[in-house]
């Protein structure tokens, strides 16, 4: 998937922030700043980036640097960011808010990812992602396209004809970006996992299974998808097989979803999570 990054990086390289990645982007507006105080603005940002990153130490030295620049998005952003990641929702949502408020080009689609991500807010979620591809097009954030999680908010929501219907968008939207691509590389294996589960949901066990198997050759023996792929076969009848694949999947367990922000967040419809006590090292 070295490619599909590197693309990602190329297309949407703003639409994933980063704690130090971004720490002079964002500060474009410095010139307009004194000598005097855009050297305090660096010490504070120098301060901030240097102290834990969940400490109160860390909020404060931001909230110094704010004080000289309030309308720095990225502070903003990087206020929010540790408090979403400690599930203190109600505190990074204002904080959030604001980096959204000074720059919704760069901001506004993560805070639909946070949103459907973290808090769980799969309306406003879904709300904002539309608002960003009404605004700025379809793209990516945080290795996955707008479509993607709008299908993921639309799951959640048990509105799975309209999960499907964006999951698809998001697979064209990927065999488009990637037209020399296998389907099984071109499109995430995410997606194909995520497309499997809306069909499953919706009865359509062998369109499921089919899905299921792409996402397989994408992340071999990824135990959600084998587990969903069990169930699916039991569904249509084929009862021993269908027990195989489940066997196989508690089997392989450890291989659940590796997302990035999986270390902080149970994602939609992972079965072998960190609180799944059946799948915990005995």
């Amino acid at each position: 998937m070295k490619k599909y990054i590197l693309l990602l990086l190329l297309v949407a390289a703003c639409n994933s922030p980063k704690r130090d990645q971004e720490k002079s982007s964002d500060i474009s507006a410095e010139s307009m700043l004194t000598k005097q105080d855009s050297l305090r603005l660096k010490v504070f940002i120098s301060e901030a980036l240097k102290a834990p990153l969940h400490s109160m130490e860390h909020q404060q030295m931001l909230d110094s640097a704010l004080s000289i620049q309030p309308t720095n998005a990225w502070l903003w952003q990087q206020k929010a960011m540790p408090l979403f990641k400690t599930r203190k929702y109600q505190l990074g949502k204002p904080f959030l808010a604001k980096a959204v408020e000074n720059d919704p080009q760069k901001y506004l689609d993560y805070s639909a990812f946070m949103k459907c991500i973290f808090s769980k807010d799969y309306i406003k979620s879904i709300t904002e992602f539309v608002q960003a591809k009404n605004d700025y097009g379809d793209g990516y954030v945080m290795d996955h396209t707008y479509n993607f999680y709008i299908g993921l908010n639309y799951l959640q929501l048990n509105e799975f004809e309209r999960a499907k219907e964006f999951l698809l968008l998001s697979k064209e939207q990927q065999f488009a970006d990637f037209p020399k691509d296998p389907p099984q590389e071109a499109c995430h294996y995410l997606d194909w996992y995520y497309l499997g589960v809306a069909d499953f949901e919706l009865g359509n066990y062998q369109d499921a299974i089919d899905s299921f198997d792409m996402s397989l050759k994408g992340y071999d023996l990824f135990a959600d998808a084998l587990y969903f792929k069990g169930r699916s076969m039991t569904k249509l009848g084929h009862l021993e097989e269908g027990a195989e694949f489940e066997k196989l999947a508690f089997e392989n367990g450890q291989n659940s979803i590796n997302e990035d922000n999986a270390i902080y967040e149970i994602y939609p419809y992972q079965v072998f999570h960190k609180l799944n006590e059946s799948v915990r090292p005995k």
